[in-house]
């Protein structure tokens, strides 16, 4: 038995899909009760009520499983709730841990969720439980925040200058996080992974204007007007505090602006483009259709990545 943790965030619930697609049955955790029965409904999940913060509730979650794919919201007990389920794996003898990342991590890396990871790591690392750990940079998924703007104004705001970014898609991380959790070979391995291109936001904005079918402009905001305009749009200030200093290290250049799909390559999945993923999600871009995947996850889970 598989146990998926966060299955019901962005990234969770892609990995659900991919396990659902490729047949796997799996048991996946859930913490809110309402969203129980969405996921019941998927051939071959089976789905059990715990909290990654109420260590009492996880025995019961993973009694009879082998691996577990962990995965929580990106937020202030992050640590916490990762740590409590490689204790509770350990005690129920769970042989290997399968941790979703971010790229990039470090214990003195200003960005909090940076070292949030880094702690997570280090924590399984020092476990007896096998471990594989997946890096994944920004998610393509992430630029769905900028559709209201983009509509509105046809502009696109970030405070990133000519910085490359080798965005990923959630999906071919999903595929992954199934290979790695179904195949051997993956003990004590740490897979960082990026899209296939490093683009600029210019030439994310010249693919943005032929899916639109209208010019997206890219705007080199200041920082400081980013951030109140995350404010703005509901953002609680420290998290908007966590995506300047994102930004900065974006803005420096980094592992995000390193073309990287070795893992890709060794797994026989090809890493789909932004131009691919674009055209796919056309109806979000539009904004004819919403992301729902995304907005229920919280945008924390989805932006704020090392």
């Amino acid at each position: 038995m598989i146990l998926i943790t966060g299955a019901t965030g962005l990234t969770g619930s892609a990995v659900v899909r991919e396990f659902v697609r490729q047949g796997r049955p799996a048991r996946v955790l859930v913490r809110n009760p309402a969203k129980i029965h969405a996921l019941a409904a998927s051939p071959g999940i089976e789905v059990v009520h715990a909290d990654l913060l109420a260590p009492d509730t996880l025995p019961p979650a993973l009694n009879g499983v082998a691996t577990a794919v962990l995965i929580s919201s990106a937020d202030d007990r992050m640590v916490d709730a990762q740590c409590n389920l490689i204790d509770a794996a350990l005690a129920a003898g769970v042989t290997r841990i399968v941790k979703v990342s971010g790229l990039g991590p470090d214990l003195d890396s200003p960005f909090r969720f940076g070292r949030y990871h880094a702690q997570v790591e280090q924590h399984l690392q020092a476990s007896a439980v096998e471990w594989t750990l997946l890096r994944p940079s920004q998610f393509m998924q992430t630029y769905y925040r900028e559709v209201p703007t983009m509509l509105a104004d046809g502009t696109f705001a970030q405070p990133l200058g000519s910085t490359r970014l080798a965005p990923v898609d959630v999906e071919d991380v999903a595929k992954v996080a199934y290979a790695t959790a179904v195949t051997g070979g993956h003990a004590s391995k740490a897979y960082d992974m990026t899209g296939p291109q490093a683009l600029t936001m210019t030439e994310i904005c010249e693919v943005l204007s032929s899916v639109v079918g209208r010019r997206i402009r890219y705007v080199d905001i200041d920082p400081q007007e980013k951030r109140k305009r995350l404010i703005d749009a509901g953002i609680p200030s420290r998290f908007a505090d966590d995506l300047a200093d994102l930004f900065r290290l974006r803005r420096d250049g980094g592992p995000e602006s390193q073309v990287n799909v070795e893992v890709f390559d060794q797994l026989g999945i090809r890493a789909a483009s932004f131009t691919e993923f674009a055209w796919r999600s056309a109806a979000v871009f539009r904004g004819t259709s919403a992301p729902e995947q995304l907005w229920a996850s919280g945008w924390q889970s989805a932006e704020v990545r090392p």
